[in-house]
């Protein structure tokens, strides 16, 4: 196996403890695992990488990636009007919109998306609107292998659920099939791919579900060992389903029926209690935190330090357009600032007091410590390692996978650098990320994807968008235009109309 040294300004190393930054140092791997990191490798090497001014990073785990291409762009638009807000017609739950075909263009530039930013290890996330049940064993498959193929370190499975909506009638027939459709690709495919496609399980939100079904997922995860992925604590909505259901909130509903543990991986999590966010450290579950997707929302999480000073496993997602995990830092670093600070809730009287109803709050808000750019980049690394069970992932140390990126620093809109963390969260977006090596394999070069067109694909993908846009037209209840739902910012002009 050819032996290959990368040197570079900044090498984010681990010393088993945490990362550490050797300056002007080197990451040496062979094969699909890194052999050295640190200053002045003493044996020889088959090839050198010189990354120069820049930062050699492992690369990100994104557990909440967006591979539909469907999500943010639709989650800012609000229609003028409340009337005019989309209504779904007889349509839902049918049939499946799309064919594989289609769903592979869109698979294709999502993963090409999730590479180009830096992301080495993704869980994905799609939109369920118009689909006639849940996820599909099919659509996997095709899933699967665009991931092995374009080299991205994937973990997968299909999603699955009872009712067709939100607290909705239970459908055995359907459900049952989604579910064991979802344990048997599991089965199939853990571990395919010479190990860059792992299996975890994606129910729906709960109130999809019924407890058995719960109950079912967790047995399965602990006989497989593979992760559970519980969307939940996204609004008060939720929490008013669960109290009125069967008299707890979310939490501590989920604890009750036995199925949190350190392989749950909680999305969101925004709304919580105190006591609900001990349980979750005492049993070892992983909150996956997406900062700008739920800004998008207008939702946000209260506190990130909090969270990390109850001792909770913190990992981030991007669920959002563009899958951009720098971006993601960056803005869950301000908003925690923000809430830290606590400026924001300032109310300025016209007797010129400042009045701040949360100036003498005690708790955890207080003696949560001030959150810092490594946080943020721990949860992008470590922390997604950590909620996966890998000790080999998230971190440049010897015998850790060789899932590296390399962010280009020589770049005058990043500007001047200072310490390389805080640089690379705070003036550098996924757009800096130049090369990326995953399982060994160089799959990213110069911003460039070998074998892949990115304009075909680009092209190919905004048509399987049109038409994703073009089905709320066709699905809407009043079959209403698609304006009426998403109205453009400003008067758009076509040719025709000149």
């Amino acid at each position: 196996m050819k032996s290959i040294k990368i040197t570079g300004l900044f090498v984010i190393g681990h010393d088993g403890q945490d990362h550490v930054v050797y300056k002007n140092g080197e990451v040496v791997y062979q094969g699909d695992r890194i052999i050295f990191v640190g200053h002045n490798y003493p044996g020889a090497v088959d090839q050198v990488i010189e990354a120069g001014r820049a930062i050699v990073s492992p690369g990100f785990i994104d557990l909440e990636a967006d591979v539909d291409t469907d999500h943010a762009l639709i989650d800012v638009a609000i229609p003028h009007r409340d009337e005019d807000n989309f209504i779904m017609g007889k349509k839902y739950r049918t049939t499946d919109p799309f064919t594989l075909e289609e769903l592979s263009i869109r698979q294709r530039m999502s993963l090409a998306m999730l590479i180009m930013n830096g992301i080495t290890t993704a869980m994905p996330i799609a939109g369920d609107l118009f689909r006639g049940w849940a996820e599909t064993y099919e659509e996997f498959e095709t899933l699967a292998r665009n991931a092995a193929d374009l080299g991205l370190r994937m973990y997968l499975g299909p999603s699955y659920r009872a009712a067709g909506s939100y607290g909705g009638q239970v459908d055995l027939a359907r459900g049952d099939k989604s579910l064991e459709d979802a344990f048997r690709f599991v089965k199939s495919f853990d571990g395919a791919y010479q190990g860059l496609i792992k299996g975890f399980l994606s129910p729906c939100q709960g109130p999809y579900l019924t407890e058995d079904y719960l109950k079912r997922s967790k047995a399965f995860s602990d006989e497989t060992g593979v992760p559970l992925r519980l969307h939940a604590c996204e609004g008060p909505h939720e929490w008013d389903y669960y109290k009125a259901k069967y008299g707890k909130t979310t939490i501590d509903y989920f604890d009750s029926i036995g199925i949190l543990g350190p392989r749950t991986l909680i999305p969101h999590t925004i709304v919580a209690k105190d006591s609900e966010l001990r349980i979750l450290a005492d049993r070892g579950v992983s909150v996956i935190s997406t900062p700008i997707a739920e800004a998008n929302l207008g939702w946000g999480l209260v506190s990130f330090g909090k969270y990390l000073h109850m001792g909770i496993n913190m990992t981030i997602g991007t669920d959002s357009q563009p899958v951009d995990m720098i971006q993601n830092m960056r803005f869950g670093w301000n908003l925690a600032r923000i809430l830290e600070y606590r400026q924001i809730f300032n109310t300025y009287t016209e007797e010129g007091e400042v009045i701040n109803p949360y100036s003498d709050e005690p708790s955890v808000y207080r003696t949560a410590k001030a959150t810092r750019a490594a946080d943020f980049y721990r949860a992008a690394t470590t922390g997604g390692a950590k909620a996966l069970g890998r000790d080999d992932l998230g971190k440049l140390a010897p015998g850790a996978k060789a899932d590296i990126i390399i962010i280009d620093l020589d770049d005058i809109c990043v500007g001047p650098y200072e310490d390389p963390i805080r640089t690379l969260v705070m003036s550098t977006t996924g757009y800096n990320v130049r090369d990326v090596i995953i399982n060994g394999r160089l799959v990213m070069k110069n911003r460039t994807l070998p074998g892949i067109d990115t304009k075909e694909l680009l092209e190919q993908g905004q048509q399987v968008y049109n038409k994703f846009l073009s089905l709320y037209q066709e699905y809407d209840l009043y079959n209403r235009p698609v304006n009426t739902f998403f109205p453009a910012e400003f008067p758009i002009i076509s040719q025709e109309d000149s």
